[in-house]
């Protein structure tokens, strides 16, 4: 029985606390399923629901059940508030480093065990806690509450100190924390205002900004038709043209090899001739003595014999046409005094504020300039080649998530295996333009980039001429090809989109979030067969993985 008398019982705030409100039990109440809850906490649930039933096991009830009073937490409840607060003035830990917090108006510290018995739901602040100062406690010896604060020497006092402190003239400790606490308050709502009011400056301007966005990639589409058909016009016309040199081309090779044929028979006739002519002279000179014989005639060339001459008039009202297009074209001055970027630069050089620092166009700045639709109407599904994967990568049954192992697995031969934790996506592309993205949230080291299908199994991602990427490692975001680093000024992405163009030859980086894509890099690339999605994990850190994201 004294060893009861000494037990101390320890409990934590959740023990006494209602699972509606969060807060010590008001008039415990136990409903019948044995859950507990203040009375008032209850009632107002089930006014605000169609249903009885208990907020924690959700077990119905046909009627509104009676609310029974829990007697033994009440009592429990009711010790804990009439009990003695100086009960912790003989504790070692209140006295000790194990004490928590503070109670101005007990001027007393405080450990985990008796900190309950002071905190006051009711709000009428009969005891308020504080944290504990860093300094000793001054009035520990006296064994007395803290009731006054000297300004001079910036301490708290007790009755008997302030006595030693009359020249100060010591404050009242509560007035003085609760005129500073009202104070610190004002200027927290003052501050909390200010919040409240940037950020409704930066959410119109991330409106506005979104805005212009819209109407800039509308305005992106219609240059794009534009140009693309005037490329298409100037194609056909420049094959029209083309078509026409070569019929007048055509036209005077057929009459001039006619002409020619002509002249060739009417040659050889005439070589005949004179061999007959000098056969007669040498061998038969009494018949030209007599007139006996073919009489020599000449005659004049006829108008089909005479030499084909090439008229430019029939073809001046084509590069006349020509002329005045191309006159038409280089009239246009607006855009001229606009620098223009090099054509890999596909994305405007704008920022909205928090975003990357703008860079040179060459640098590839990073913006966020296309909305999500942008880059998903070009959405391919792509997985993994096993063959390709290393044999330190394990892969998943749906060849999208490639992960570190802690050991090699026996993969079965392959020539375009490779040695290092690469691995190339099993779809090759030559033509037209294909997005898709990776996770990396479960890596910290990594590599994502295409790489042409004549790259070594021993190369790695970046480091030649056949593969371009960007990386993450050691807390920086880079760009790589031909082992040639680019340093892009910005946090690590947690998805990364890859957009390939094979028609520009073209390969550009996106850091995706759920609200925008921000441009990381762009390459020219250059490839002669096909082009393969590639990831590399370095590091070696087992269970890390980069997932292929389902976005089709």
């Amino acid at each position: 029985m004294e060893e009861e008398k000494q037990l101390v019982l320890r409990l934590q705030a959740q023990d006494l606390s209602c699972t509606v409100c969060i807060s010590r039990y008001v008039h415990p109440c136990t409903i019948p399923c044995g859950h507990t809850f203040c009375k008032g906490c209850i009632e107002k649930y089930w006014d605000e629901n169609t249903k009885w039933n208990c907020p924690v096991c959700q077990k119905s009830f046909k009627e509104r059940p009676e609310l029974n009073k829990n007697t033994d937490l009440s009592n429990l409840l009711e010790a804990l508030q009439t009990q003695d607060s100086r009960a912790h003035e003989h504790c070692p830990s209140c006295n000790g480093a194990e004490a928590l917090r503070l109670c101005l108006p007990c001027g007393a510290p405080l450990c985990q065990d008796h900190l309950l018995l002071h905190q006051d739901p009711t709000g009428r602040q009969r005891h308020l806690l504080v944290s504990l100062p860093t300094t000793p406690w001054p009035c520990r010896q006296h064994s007395m509450g803290l009731e006054y604060f000297c300004v001079h020497h910036s301490t708290p006092l007790c009755s008997t100190c302030a006595t030693q402190h009359d020249e100060c003239q010591p404050v009242p400790l509560m007035e003085l924390y609760k005129t500073k606490r009202a104070n610190i308050e004002k200027m927290i709502n003052h501050i909390e205002q200010r919040i409240t009011s940037k950020e409704h400056a930066i959410r119109s301007q991330q409106d506005a900004y979104r805005e212009i966005q819209i109407v800039i990639c509308d305005i992106k589409d219609n240059l794009t038709r534009d140009f693309r058909e005037m490329r298409d016009y100037l194609e056909k016309q420049e094959r029209a043209a083309f078509w026409r040199m070569k019929q007048e081309q055509d036209g005077a090779q057929r009459e001039m090899s006619r002409l020619v044929e002509n002249l060739i028979a009417e040659h050889n006739d005439m070589k005949k001739r004179k061999m007959e002519l000098e056969e007669q002279l040498e061998n038969d000179w009494i018949s030209m003595l007599m007139n006996v014989g073919p009489e020599v005639t000449f005659t004049s060339p006829s108008v089909s014999q005479s030499p084909y001459t090439f008229d430019e008039n029939r073809i001046v009202d084509t590069t006349d046409a020509v002329t005045q297009m191309k006159r038409s074209l280089l009239s246009h001055v607006m855009l001229e005094d606009a620098p223009c970027p090099p054509k890999q630069v596909l994305e405007d050089l704008v920022l909205f504020p928090g975003s990357a620092q703008p860079q040179e166009p060459e640098a590839n700045a990073s913006l966020p300039v296309k909305a999500p639709s942008r880059l998903l109407q070009w959405a391919t599904v792509v997985s993994f080649d096993p063959g390709t994967v290393s044999c330190r990568l394990s892969l998943s049954p749906d060849f999208k998530t490639v992960t570190v192992a802690d050991k090699n697995y026996s993969y079965p031969k392959n020539e375009r295996r490779f040695t290092s934790c690469q691995a190339l996506c099993s779809e090759g592309f030559f033509t037209g333009c294909i997005y898709w993205e990776v996770n990396t949230a479960d890596s910290d080291r990594w590599g994502i980039g295409v790489a042409a299908s004549e790259i070594a199994k021993h190369q790695q991602l970046g480091d030649n001429d056949l593969s371009w990427c960007v990386k993450w490692n050691k807390e920086r975001l880079s760009a790589w090809h031909k082992s040639a680093e680019t340093l892009i000024p910005l946090p690590r992405p947690s998805v990364v989109g890859v957009l390939l163009d094979c028609n520009e030859k073209l390969v550009s980086f996106y850091s995706v979030s759920p609200d925008t894509e921000i441009l990381i890099h762009t390459f020219k690339i250059h490839f002669q067969t096909q082009i393969f999605p590639a990831v590399w994990l370095f590091g070696l850190t087992k269970g890390k993985s980069l997932t292929i994201q389902d976005i089709k």
